[in-house]
């Protein structure tokens, strides 16, 4: 294994992620609606007077999700082959530690440190409400679910690199 290679993938990946989630929260706190607690959630929906719509995935989010995930999937198991794993086993567990890199950062920096923290995120109507935006353990749940997905994500992945490497 090349551990600066992975250093650096690790840092790119996060850095990458980072302004793929803060930028649209930036410009519009709404569109990640579905991320806050309920409560917020709740409270925005009184405060601006507008009802909760269940949103319905459109075939065209279909497509764009499938599509990054097999991106997603090509390029862990390219990462990993960078980073020097030559087996299955090092690949899926490179990719995993990749997804959990990214999971936690998430969840520990962004959610937990940032989002209770930074104004401009916070959605009209909430501003007040400084406790349900500290929810640690809402995050926690939140990305401890994602967990088992990550692992199949993993195996898919060092197969790939296999496969193609």
């Amino acid at each position: 294994m090349n551990w600066i290679i992975y250093g650096i993938e690790l840092v790119a990946l996060i850095v990458c992620f980072a302004l793929v989630v803060t930028i649209p929260i930036t410009i519009n706190p709404v569109s990640f609606i579905s991320d806050y607690p309920p409560e917020i959630q709740e409270e925005y929906y009184r405060s601006q007077k507008r009802e909760k719509n269940k949103e319905s995935l459109t075939k065209a989010m279909v497509i764009k999700k499938v599509v990054f995930l097999i991106a997603a999937v090509f390029l862990c198991a390219w990462m990993a082959y960078l980073a020097g794993a030559d087996t299955f086993l090092q690949g899926t567990i490179l990719s995993f530690s990749y997804v959990v890199a990214i999971a936690a950062f998430d969840t520990f920096i962004i959610d937990w440190i940032f989002f209770p923290r930074i104004k401009r995120w916070r959605l009209p109507g909430t501003e007040h409400m400084d406790r349900a935006y500290r929810q640690k353990w809402f995050h926690l749940k939140g990305v401890l679910v994602l967990v088992p997905m990550g692992a199949v994500f993993a195996v898919i992945t060092g197969g790939i690199m296999v496969w193609l490497f």
